[in-house]
């Protein structure tokens, strides 16, 4: 059974002095370096990755939010939760020298447990293979329940285009040796209203059986939530610190 975690969201309240201002690298470095400094006080020392979400209109940060913390029944507060599904590929990843292929049980976002090949030769070709599309992407939603390390789904995708579907970063991510982390980031033009509660990072990767699904690996709770309403911009952007 999954354990039951307790959002700590008003650690997040100080994001709110950015709004009003102008969407710039400045107030990025700003925004990071808040919710750095938040997530710097928990007690554990995990591999890090944090989410930072803006609206925009005509370049004015309208909400801000980011990865919220969590505390368990014992008190211990965690900066964030990987995945299990995270956790099950990286194994994957450092598997012993053969020449077999290694494959992955990971489950997709449909719920659908799937033979992913990490190692693969032949015909199966696994997660990365030219001629199709594979990658990451990024998604929000309304849903506002805990992380769970189990999760393998966005809870609440938003019902209007194209913000109800994942989007994908304009170029891939650069790793930075002074800093020790990458960001993946990209921004959409709504089509509809809502309030951003949660993000997702995830990845299409394609199956031993030759078809691409998608497979989530973080998932986070944003606070404070972002309201938005049709022609704003929805900007979000994953670090992961290692």
């Amino acid at each position: 059974m999954s354990q039951q975690l307790i959002l700590l969201r008003k650690e997040n309240d100080l994001l709110n002095s950015l709004i009003g201002q102008s969407f710039n690298q400045r107030t990025k470095l700003e925004a990071y370096k808040i919710l750095t400094e938040i997530h710097s006080k928990a007690q554990d020392r995990s591999i890090g990755k944090m989410a930072l979400c803006y609206v925009l209109d005509k370049n004015e940060v309208l909400g801000v939010g980011g990865s919220t913390l969590l505390k368990d029944k014992n008190g211990k507060i965690f900066s964030n939760l990987i995945l299990d599904q995270f956790g099950v590929w990286l194994a994957g990843l450092f598997s012993f020298q053969s020449a077999s292929a290694r494959n992955i049980l990971i489950k997709s976002t449909g719920g659908i447990i799937k033979t992913v090949g990490v190692y693969t030769s032949g015909t199966f070709f696994g997660i990365l293979q030219g001629g199709i599309t594979v990658g990451a992407k990024i998604q929000v939603g309304s849903g506002s329940t805990a992380p769970a390390r189990t999760d393998f789904t966005i809870e609440t995708p938003f019902g209007t285009a194209p913000e109800s579907s994942a989007f994908v970063a304009p170029s891939n991510p650069v790793y930075n040796s002074g800093l020790g982390n990458f960001k993946y980031n990209s921004s959409i033009s709504t089509g509809g209203a809502g309030t951003i509660n949660e993000s997702i990072l995830t990845a299409r990767w394609r199956d031993i059986g030759l078809t691409v699904d998608n497979y989530i690996l973080f998932r986070d709770i944003i606070s404070p939530s972002a309201s938005f309403i049709a022609g704003q911009t929805i900007a979000l952007e994953y670090t992961v610190q290692l």
